[in-house]
């Protein structure tokens, strides 16, 4: 029996919903939020837009925006190189969590305060934390226990789960573009950045469009991210539509001059080594897709030859009393001619 089948459709459908809407609304917090708009400068949105969509990033976990500012602008000031807080180049794992426990070392608190200057005006970020220290990381997960344990109160345990499951998908592929798009055998690069930043697809899927992480290495001010067709970019996706109904403005866009400030790589001559580690995934996901697409006709074939066994069970049965309503037809009209 399948799992919607034993939980029912309408617990299947809830938790579907909210999980696609708090990792749509959590992402958009980290992508938008806190890198588009607070780190680098973007776009302009009303104060109050601003922090209901900030938010969604703090409630993923992200910490003080002051802090999170601060260390993402080192880290394009020292892209893989001594400094980075998080380069893959000091280790895989260290660029997807180990950073956050060595921060004290690379950056003091006067440098972060510095390089978030102007959000040190920001009484409500200021609250949030403007220092490298636990405090500001333990206020964060005791807000995000309270806010769960509020959610479970009032929508019960399906939202929660949907809820933790989105959560815990968007911080893990926000890492991801820390340590991921940056390895050299990782994605393809259409921009010959200063950097080892690469465009990984998966993680663009994950995060909202950030893993076409080498276009942004290119034009960092840029709002969008995907510049090729195929780059799909929800965070510009949502910009776009904030601009059409006026809450966004100053936006700025990846215009022919700023992408011609790097030379391009085309498409056919990505290096061997990029291609070889893109068809392996792409590979996959197609295997993945034929092998559900066999799955569902295999189903609908089953269902369908069932259901013609049934009928053609039905069919004898059916016959055998045509049949003797029939005879007693005949038995009827002989008996009333002999009459």
């Amino acid at each position: 029996m399948s799992i919607s089948h034993q939980l029912g459709w309408w617990t299947v459908a809830s938790f579907m919903a909210w999980f696609f809407g708090s990792f749509y609304y959590q992402g958009l917090g980290i992508t938008l939020g806190y890198h588009r708009l607070l780190t680098h400068k973007s776009l302009r949105l009303p104060r109050w837009l601003m922090y209901v969509i900030v938010a969604g990033g703090y409630f993923c976990l992200m910490g003080s925006p002051i802090v999170w500012v601060g260390v993402h602008r080192l880290h394009h000031q020292k892209s893989d190189q001594p400094g980075d807080p998080h380069s893959p180049n000091d280790g895989f794992w260290h660029a997807m969590f180990g950073w956050m426990t060595k921060m004290r070392g690379v950056q003091t608190d006067e440098e972060l305060q510095r390089a978030a200057g102007e959000l040190m005006a920001d009484p409500f970020f200021r609250v949030l934390g403007t220092e490298h220290k636990a405090y500001q990381a333990a206020l964060c997960l005791g807000v995000n226990i309270i806010a769960r344990v509020a959610l479970f109160f009032a929508f019960g345990w399906v939202a929660l789960l949907a809820n933790v499951a989105a959560t815990l998908t968007v911080f893990i592929g926000t890492q991801m573009v820390n340590a991921v798009c940056h390895l050299q055998s990782a994605g393809y690069r259409l921009y010959d950045t200063r950097e080892d930043s690469r465009n990984v697809w998966y993680v663009a899927m994950l995060t909202l469009g950030e893993g076409w992480h080498n276009n942004h290495h290119a034009m960092p001010k840029s709002a969008r991210h995907g510049m090729a067709w195929w780059e799909f970019d929800l965070t510009w996706v949502s910009i776009w539509l904030l601009e059409k109904v006026g809450l966004a403005r100053n936006i700025i866009r990846p215009t022919e001059h700023r992408q011609q400030r790097f030379h391009r790589v085309p498409l056919h001559a990505m290096p061997a080594a990029s291609m070889a580690s893109l068809a392996p995934s792409m590979a996959a996901m197609m295997e993945n897709v034929v092998d559900n697409v066999t799955a569902t006709m295999d189903n609908v074939v089953d269902n369908v030859t069932a259901t013609m066994d049934n009928v053609t069970a039905s069919i004898p049965p059916v016959v055998q009393q045509v049949q003797h309503a029939v005879g007693a037809q005949q038995v009827v009209q002989s008996g009333a001619s002999k009459g």
